[in-house]
């Protein structure tokens, strides 16, 4: 059975997730209730006055008395811009949650960080076993928000909505699991260690860090991705640890840590394909010519030859970077190919090295 709290106040990041209060109504209205943009996938129409966002909102006061009615005003810059909501049903152990945010935050994180906290307070510390997020399929949106926290998509229930529009819509359905939620809290518990280097999953924390160097586009020139806007950050950090959860990961992404004083260096990844990988790496600028792209490159080849059974791993670069093809030389790689207008990067057709291990070598 769930151990119900109430509606306790949660802080995140950039966001305070608290009880409404009587005073909120005015900036429900203004930022979200009165738009038709935010209320077009939602159940309910847009107020045509602050009277009725009024009334919405003495409905919902007294119901706090209950502990097992949780229902979030998402603050940000001193005034409710959006509301997060979960009904649970006990005998389940199971929550559903839904949510909506002021369209001038939009795609910016917001929406992402506050299902996270939300999600890890149902876990925690009303101790569900399943929270379920359902959306139209019109509304992608939605469902990437969800996807961001981990949640796993499940189905889809085909014309079960009726639009205000007229006519039939579909809901698409993603759910979390209890034990998926602690092995991404618990980032899997992997480490490898290296002369110099720890790697080990991102964590939430490294987001000013990763941030740092995934936004700039000095960093980012030769890379597919880039240069990231924060929520783009988040997104990555969201779907790392999404990716070491999974029962069947295919993306082993690591922060490169110094043991010397513990500030994080950049990235590594290693992506399976049955018995392939592919290598990829990423250094912020004050750690380059240090070799330490090389290091923990090759502890990551290594493991992945050793204990993922890989039979080949290649690495690919943009032939204009030098550095790369470096480490991969570096690496003991070979170059098996020089790809001609193979790589489409920042709107223009690149050349491409291609370089590859085989485990027996």
């Amino acid at each position: 059975m769930p151990t119900h709290k109430g509606t306790e106040t949660i802080r995140t990041a950039r966001l305070i997730l608290r009880r409404f209060r009587a005073e909120d109504a005015e900036a429900m209205f203004r930022n979200w209730c009165s738009d038709p943009q935010v209320t077009k996938y939602l159940g309910w129409r847009e107020h045509e006055s602050a009277e009725t966002t009024k009334v919405i909102l003495s409905e919902w006061l007294p119901k706090y008395e209950d502990p097992a009615y949780y229902n979030w005003a998402i603050e940000y810059g001193g005034e409710a811009v959006g509301n997060i909501n979960a009904s649970v049903r006990d005998r389940h152990d199971a929550g559903e949650l839904g949510y909506c945010l002021s369209r001038r935050l939009w795609n910016r994180g917001f929406m992402t960080e506050a299902v996270a906290a939300v999600t890890d307070f149902l876990f925690g510390e009303v101790s569900l076993h399943r929270v379920l997020i359902r959306n139209l399929a019109l509304n992608p949106a939605s469902g990437q928000v969800a996807e961001n926290c981990g949640f796993r998509y499940e189905g889809t229930e085909r014309g079960l909505y009726v639009l205000k529009t007229g006519g039939f819509a579909d809901i698409e359905a993603r759910s979390l699991l209890r034990d998926e939620w602690e092995n991404r809290k618990r980032g899997s518990g992997f480490r490898l260690q290296t002369e110099r280097l720890v790697l080990r999953p991102f964590l939430d924390s490294d987001f000013e860090a990763v941030h740092r160097y995934s936004s700039d586009p000095e960093t980012t020139k030769y890379m597919f991705f880039g240069p990231n806007d924060e929520a783009a950050t988040r997104r990555f950090l969201s779907y790392v640890k999404t990716e070491w959860s999974s029962r069947e990961q295919r993306a082993y992404e690591c922060a490169v840590i110094l043991k010397d004083g513990g500030a994080l260096a950049g990235g590594v990844s290693l992506f399976r394909t049955g018995p392939l990988g592919e290598l990829g790496w990423i250094l912020a600028p004050e750690y380059r010519m240090r070799g330490y792209a090389s290091e923990a490159a090759g502890a990551l080849m290594d493991w992945g030859f050793s204990e993922l059974g890989l039979h080949r791993i290649r690495a690919r670069c943009d032939a204009r970077n030098e550095r790369s093809r470096r480490v991969m030389e570096r690496l003991g790689m070979r170059r098996e190919a020089l790809f001609r207008s193979a790589r489409f990067v920042r709107g223009e057709w690149q050349d491409e090295y291609e370089y590859a291990k085989l485990k027996d070598e």
